[in-house]
């Protein structure tokens, strides 16, 4: 018996389906919106679209609303030619407009087969509360190896999620007006698109090899995170238990991305188990692999990234740095401490000539922003999540409408720094700056396009 032929493209099924029901997709749908979502997730590209609307004399015999309605049927036509990811980036597109009738209709023809697999943030429920849990895997799963295990199934088609959260959420002040410095000297990111204000990426791995890693709690954070960023307009990304490879061939396939390229602002969110060994830090995956932090951050030079140059990117690893609880010293005890002067060393020589720029920077427009200081962990309540990614939303969410990211920093450091564990222990915020040279407004809810 001959095993059955693999199609190519859109499935048979999918495309029947949207032939079947193209009237009444017509009908629930708004065609310049949909035009427009299809043409900003890359369904479709520009010429693609102005072809769908060339009816070839067509108009000179159908009256206005003839004319947009047998566009609009070519469109989904054309859809059905894009390839066997389009129809699922339909539905996503038909979800952000807000046309969820079709979405729904689109979505029952083969409701468990036809969506993408999304790696599941799964919900965690406890009844155990202590402030005392920590993102840190034992010392000898941060010595490990730095490679990845196999992997056995591909990485899902790039789709932005478009679910909804759990849970009361923040209500997020919305902006009346673009931002800019009060520096002309310092400068403002561009931060004033409606379609393309920014990505974001966030990975938030629950699950290990070994059960008693379980990030309890852990979903709350994914929760307040996609709230908080689909208030700021921005395109999100949302995975769970991802192991080595798939994130690094996750990150490297969306900063290639027409997504990528259009946008004004890229922010990642690396949420896991972490620590630090001989001095450098380290991440863990769902797999148990381990890798070196800084293999993370290479991937964002500009040779390796070139979608995001002269772009602001923000990454944030809200992660242990070590094993070291900060208890912290007695007000009292607080005296100078001094030490011995060090022989400065001699600058290195270099000889500056004045001339037209030519180059980027190998790493600038860029904060690393750290939940705790080197050799520290961090903390998590098992209800409600890490005390930095709730404090950073909260502060986001009362804030953003008027005030910088890096001063929006200062004062999620300055919250997170009051908190006490039943241990007494606390937690010191920390970000670095690599030529991250101007101001970023979010501007949430204000566009100029």
């Amino acid at each position: 018996m001959q095993p059955p032929e693999r199609e190519i493209g859109m499935p048979k099924r999918h495309r029947e389906h949207i032939r079947k029901n193209l009237d009444t997709l017509v009908e629930w749908t708004n065609y310049e919106r949909l035009a427009m979502e299809c043409v900003r997730q890359g369904i479709l590209s520009d010429q693609m679209l102005r072809n769908t609307e060339d009816l070839n004399g067509k108009p000179f015999n159908m009256d206005e609303k003839d004319v947009r309605a047998e566009q609009h049927r070519r469109l989904l036509m054309k859809i059905t030619q894009r390839g066997p990811t389009a129809y699922n980036q339909l539905i996503n597109a038909l979800r952000n407009i807000n046309c969820l009738d079709a979405a729904v209709l689109l979505e029952s023809v083969d409701e468990s087969d036809s969506r993408p697999p999304f790696i599941s943030l799964n919900e965690r429920r406890t009844s155990r509360k202590s402030a005392d849990i920590v993102d840190t895997p034992t010392a000898e799963a941060c010595e490990g190896p730095c490679v990845s295990k196999p992997r056995n199934d591909p990485l899902c088609s790039l789709t932005p999620y478009v679910g909804s959260v759990d849970g009361d959420q923040r209500k997020v002040k919305k902006s009346k007006k673009i931002h800019y410095a009060t520096s002309a000297i310092v400068g403002t990111y561009e931060m004033q698109s409606r379609w393309n204000r920014g990505v974001l990426l966030m990975v938030n791995i629950m699950d290990f090899p070994d059960p008693d890693l379980q990030r309890l709690g852990a979903k709350e954070d994914s929760n307040s995170l996609i709230h908080l960023f689909r208030e700021l307009d921005f395109t999100i990304f949302a995975y769970g238990n991802v192991n080595q490879h798939q994130f690094f061939e996750l990150l490297t396939t969306l900063t290639s991305s027409s997504y990528v390229q259009k946008t004004e602002c890229f922010v990642m969110v690396l949420m896991t188990h972490g620590n630090r060994v001989k001095g450098i830090d380290k991440v863990a995956f769902c797999d148990g692999s381990v890798v070196d932090m800084q293999e993370i951050k290479d991937h964002f030079q500009s040779n390796k990234c070139p979608f995001l140059v002269n772009k602001p990117k923000v990454l944030i690893f809200p992660f242990c740095r070590g094993d070291e609880y900060d208890l912290g010293h007695p007000k009292s005890l607080m005296e100078p401490v001094y030490t011995s002067q060090q022989k400065e060393l001699p600058e290195t020589q270099t000889e500056s000539i004045s001339s037209p720029r030519t180059n980027v920077p190998t790493l600038a427009d860029t904060l690393w922003c750290y939940a705790n200081t080197p050799g520290y962990v961090t903390h998590r309540e098992t209800d409600t999540g890490s005390w930095y990614i709730q404090k950073f939303c909260q502060v986001m969410a009362d804030h953003a409408h008027d005030t910088d990211l890096e001063d929006i920093l200062k004062m999620t450091h300055a919250s997170v720094g009051d908190k006490r564990s039943k241990k007494g222990s606390m937690q010191t915020g920390a970000y670095d700056n690599l030529g991250f040279n101007k101001k970023l407004y979010f501007n949430p809810g204000f566009y100029v396009d």
